[in-house]
């Protein structure tokens, strides 16, 4: 994992955002920091202030997406956003409910995607450096992300 040495001198904080849903995403998340021995300086916070990047969980509905503009409003620049899991990348099963709900590209500039129902941890840890990197530049198109694993 050289990639991860030469990026980042300090930690990158990630805020989870647990929109709806089974809360599998966040939990495999969770569980790539704890169980994954190369990749270290990756770290959840419960403050939007500190973090470096978002990831969206689940699905996205009326209510959510207003809380979710909120966060990403507090988040310093340079900001990445990682949409997590079917629920987040394309409504999964519930898109066909019509009611209501929103992709994470139709709320906010998405740098990275990590499609799948449930995604691999490896995929997670590696699309947050992956959008971090991308966040730095400053020419991301709205709602057209940079990078899908």
């Amino acid at each position: 994992m050289k990639w991860f040495k030469k990026f980042r001198t300090r930690s990158i904080s990630v805020f989870i955002v647990q929109a709806g849903g089974c809360r599998d995403c966040n939990f495999q998340f969770s569980m790539a920091l704890c169980g994954n021995g190369e990749i270290r300086g990756i770290t959840v916070t419960d403050n939007p202030k500190h973090a470096d990047c978002m990831l969206i969980c689940g699905c996205i509905n009326e209510k959510s997406r207003k809380k979710i503009l909120e966060v990403y409003e507090k988040i310093p620049s340079p900001k990445a956003v990682i949409a997590v899991g079917a629920c987040t990348c394309s409504g999964g099963l519930f898109r066909k409910e019509n009611n209501g709900l929103y992709t994470a590209e139709e709320v906010l500039p998405v740098n990275s995607w990590i499609r799948g129902c449930t995604p691999g941890a490896n995929e997670m840890l590696e699309a947050v450096v992956r959008a971090l990197e991308n966040a730095g530049e400053a020419d991301y198109h709205w709602g057209k992300g940079r990078n899908a694993v």
